[in-house]
Protein backbone atom coordinates (compact mmCIF):
# COMPACT_ATOMS: atom_id res chain seq x y z
CA UNK A 1 0.00 0.00 0.00
CA UNK A 2 1.14 3.43 -0.28
CA UNK A 3 0.53 4.95 2.24
CA UNK A 4 3.30 3.23 5.54
CA UNK A 5 1.49 1.52 8.48
CA UNK A 6 3.04 1.53 11.72
CA UNK A 7 4.90 -1.17 12.66
CA UNK A 8 3.35 -1.37 16.37
CA UNK A 9 -0.09 -1.54 14.80
CA UNK A 10 -2.31 -4.26 15.26
CA UNK A 11 -5.14 -3.75 13.31
CA UNK A 12 -6.79 -6.77 14.53
CA UNK A 13 -6.99 -5.11 18.18
CA UNK A 14 -7.70 -1.69 17.26
CA UNK A 15 -11.29 -2.77 15.20
CA UNK A 16 -12.14 -5.00 18.65
CA UNK A 17 -11.46 -2.00 20.17
CA UNK A 18 -13.56 0.39 17.73
CA UNK A 19 -16.27 -2.29 17.87
CA UNK A 20 -16.29 -1.78 21.98
CA UNK A 21 -16.45 1.40 21.26
CA UNK A 22 -12.82 2.58 22.85
CA UNK A 23 -12.02 6.23 21.90
CA UNK A 24 -8.19 5.16 21.98
CA UNK A 25 -8.36 2.57 19.44
CA UNK A 26 -10.98 5.05 16.93
CA UNK A 27 -7.96 7.46 17.46
CA UNK A 28 -5.23 5.09 15.93
CA UNK A 29 -7.54 3.89 13.40
CA UNK A 30 -8.07 7.75 12.31
CA UNK A 31 -4.64 8.25 12.56
CA UNK A 32 -3.07 5.15 10.71
CA UNK A 33 -5.84 5.54 8.12
CA UNK A 34 -5.93 9.75 7.76
CA UNK A 35 -3.52 9.75 4.79
CA UNK A 36 -5.32 7.36 2.90
CA UNK A 37 -8.82 9.01 3.78
CA UNK A 38 -7.36 12.13 2.84
CA UNK A 39 -6.21 11.04 -0.35
CA UNK A 40 -9.44 9.52 -1.46
CA UNK A 41 -11.23 12.91 -0.50
CA UNK A 42 -8.55 15.53 -2.24
CA UNK A 43 -9.88 13.30 -5.26
CA UNK A 44 -13.55 14.90 -4.80
CA UNK A 45 -13.67 17.64 -3.29
CA UNK A 46 -13.12 21.15 -4.56
CA UNK A 47 -11.31 22.52 -1.30
CA UNK A 48 -10.18 22.23 1.50
CA UNK A 49 -13.27 22.71 3.70
CA UNK A 50 -15.06 20.23 1.52
CA UNK A 51 -11.62 17.57 1.81
CA UNK A 52 -12.37 17.96 5.48
CA UNK A 53 -16.11 17.69 5.69
CA UNK A 54 -15.42 14.27 3.24
CA UNK A 55 -12.65 13.24 5.40
CA UNK A 56 -14.92 13.50 8.76
CA UNK A 57 -17.79 12.09 7.37
CA UNK A 58 -16.17 8.81 6.03
CA UNK A 59 -14.66 8.18 9.73
CA UNK A 60 -18.02 8.89 11.49
CA UNK A 61 -18.97 6.24 8.47
CA UNK A 62 -16.27 3.63 9.25
CA UNK A 63 -16.91 3.52 13.17
CA UNK A 64 -20.67 3.26 12.63
CA UNK A 65 -20.12 0.38 10.26
CA UNK A 66 -16.97 -1.18 11.51
CA UNK A 67 -19.89 -4.12 13.04
CA UNK A 68 -19.58 -5.08 9.14
CA UNK A 69 -16.64 -5.53 8.14
CA UNK A 70 -15.72 -9.20 7.67
CA UNK A 71 -12.59 -10.04 8.82
CA UNK A 72 -12.14 -12.53 6.05
CA UNK A 73 -11.52 -9.73 3.68
CA UNK A 74 -8.97 -6.62 2.91
CA UNK A 75 -9.80 -4.06 5.36
CA UNK A 76 -7.73 -1.43 3.17
CA UNK A 77 -10.80 -2.49 0.59
CA UNK A 78 -13.50 -1.89 2.59
CA UNK A 79 -12.09 0.74 4.33
CA UNK A 80 -11.42 2.25 0.88
CA UNK A 81 -15.21 1.50 -0.15
CA UNK A 82 -16.72 3.46 2.33
CA UNK A 83 -14.75 6.22 2.26
CA UNK A 84 -15.48 6.52 -1.73
CA UNK A 85 -19.11 6.17 -1.41
CA UNK A 86 -19.35 8.60 1.57
CA UNK A 87 -17.37 11.28 -0.94
CA UNK A 88 -20.67 10.45 -3.39
CA UNK A 89 -23.02 10.92 -0.68
CA UNK A 90 -21.19 14.15 -0.20
CA UNK A 91 -22.15 15.11 -3.64
CA UNK A 92 -25.48 13.33 -3.88
CA UNK A 93 -26.48 15.71 -0.57
CA UNK A 94 -25.12 18.73 -2.68
CA UNK A 95 -26.24 17.70 -6.10
CA UNK A 96 -28.05 21.43 -6.92
CA UNK A 97 -24.09 22.85 -7.02
CA UNK A 98 -23.40 21.64 -9.84
CA UNK A 99 -25.23 19.57 -13.16
CA UNK A 100 -24.43 16.72 -14.96
CA UNK A 101 -24.59 17.63 -19.55
CA UNK A 102 -25.46 14.61 -21.59
CA UNK A 103 -23.67 13.67 -24.30
CA UNK A 104 -25.80 14.03 -26.76
CA UNK A 105 -25.54 17.61 -26.14
CA UNK A 106 -21.39 17.78 -25.91
CA UNK A 107 -19.79 18.21 -29.15
CA UNK A 108 -17.45 15.55 -30.26
CA UNK A 109 -13.65 16.32 -29.22
CA UNK A 110 -10.55 14.49 -29.13
CA UNK A 111 -8.43 13.85 -26.29
CA UNK A 112 -4.53 12.93 -25.60
CA UNK A 113 -3.91 11.50 -22.19
CA UNK A 114 -0.07 11.58 -22.60
CA UNK A 115 0.04 14.99 -21.60
CA UNK A 116 -0.69 14.13 -17.79
CA UNK A 117 2.52 12.12 -17.81
CA UNK A 118 4.70 15.10 -18.24
CA UNK A 119 2.95 16.37 -14.45
CA UNK A 120 4.09 15.45 -10.68
CA UNK A 121 0.71 13.66 -9.04
CA UNK A 122 0.69 16.72 -6.97
CA UNK A 123 0.24 18.87 -9.78
CA UNK A 124 -1.95 16.64 -11.65
CA UNK A 125 -4.15 16.53 -8.60
CA UNK A 126 -4.39 20.46 -8.24
CA UNK A 127 -5.62 20.61 -11.72
CA UNK A 128 -8.45 17.83 -11.08
CA UNK A 129 -9.38 19.98 -7.91
CA UNK A 130 -10.41 22.71 -10.04
CA UNK A 131 -12.67 20.91 -12.69
CA UNK A 132 -16.41 21.29 -11.90
CA UNK A 133 -17.91 19.26 -9.42
CA UNK A 134 -19.67 17.08 -12.18
CA UNK A 135 -17.10 16.80 -13.99
CA UNK A 136 -14.22 15.45 -11.04
CA UNK A 137 -16.40 13.46 -9.46
CA UNK A 138 -16.94 11.35 -13.24
CA UNK A 139 -12.97 11.43 -13.56
CA UNK A 140 -12.17 10.51 -10.42
CA UNK A 141 -14.82 7.38 -9.98
CA UNK A 142 -13.83 5.61 -13.61
CA UNK A 143 -10.16 6.90 -13.86
CA UNK A 144 -9.21 6.35 -10.13
CA UNK A 145 -11.46 4.36 -8.74
CA UNK A 146 -11.97 2.00 -11.91
CA UNK A 147 -15.47 1.76 -12.18
CA UNK A 148 -17.70 1.91 -15.40
CA UNK A 149 -20.13 4.29 -16.72
CA UNK A 150 -22.85 2.09 -15.82
CA UNK A 151 -21.72 2.15 -12.61
CA UNK A 152 -21.28 5.38 -12.07
CA UNK A 153 -24.52 6.15 -13.34
CA UNK A 154 -25.95 3.96 -11.14
CA UNK A 155 -24.25 6.03 -7.96
CA UNK A 156 -24.73 9.56 -9.30
CA UNK A 157 -28.17 8.80 -10.60
CA UNK A 158 -27.52 9.51 -14.13
CA UNK A 159 -27.71 7.76 -17.37
CA UNK A 160 -24.06 6.35 -18.83
CA UNK A 161 -23.98 8.84 -21.45
CA UNK A 162 -23.87 11.93 -19.22
CA UNK A 163 -21.57 9.44 -17.41
CA UNK A 164 -18.78 9.68 -20.47
CA UNK A 165 -19.70 12.73 -21.52
CA UNK A 166 -18.38 14.18 -18.40
CA UNK A 167 -15.15 12.30 -18.26
CA UNK A 168 -14.62 13.93 -21.58
CA UNK A 169 -15.38 16.89 -21.08
CA UNK A 170 -12.89 16.60 -17.44
CA UNK A 171 -10.07 15.13 -19.69
CA UNK A 172 -10.03 17.83 -22.26
CA UNK A 173 -10.54 20.52 -19.46
CA UNK A 174 -7.28 19.26 -17.54
CA UNK A 175 -5.20 18.70 -21.38
CA UNK A 176 -6.13 22.70 -21.87
CA UNK A 177 -5.06 23.47 -18.23
CA UNK A 178 -2.11 20.81 -18.68
CA UNK A 179 -1.08 22.65 -22.06
CA UNK A 180 -1.11 26.62 -20.59
CA UNK A 181 0.59 24.92 -17.18
CA UNK A 182 3.68 23.08 -19.58
CA UNK A 183 3.79 26.41 -21.87
CA UNK A 184 4.25 28.31 -18.65
CA UNK A 185 6.64 26.27 -17.20
CA UNK A 186 8.65 26.53 -20.39
CA UNK A 187 8.32 30.12 -20.48
CA UNK A 188 9.46 30.73 -17.35
CA UNK A 189 12.59 28.64 -17.93
CA UNK A 190 13.39 30.24 -21.11
CA UNK A 191 13.66 33.58 -18.96
CA UNK A 192 15.88 33.03 -16.06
Amino acid sequence: MFFKKSKTFDLRNVLEGCKAGRASAQKQLFEQYYGLARSISMRYAGNRDEVDEMLNDGFLKVFAKIDQYNPDQSFDAWFRTLVVRTCIDYYRKNNSKFSFIDIQDAPYLEHNDGLIEKLTAEEILELVQKLPASYRTVFSLYVVEGFSHAEIAEMLGINEGTSRSNLSKARLKLQEWIKIYLEESVNQNNHV
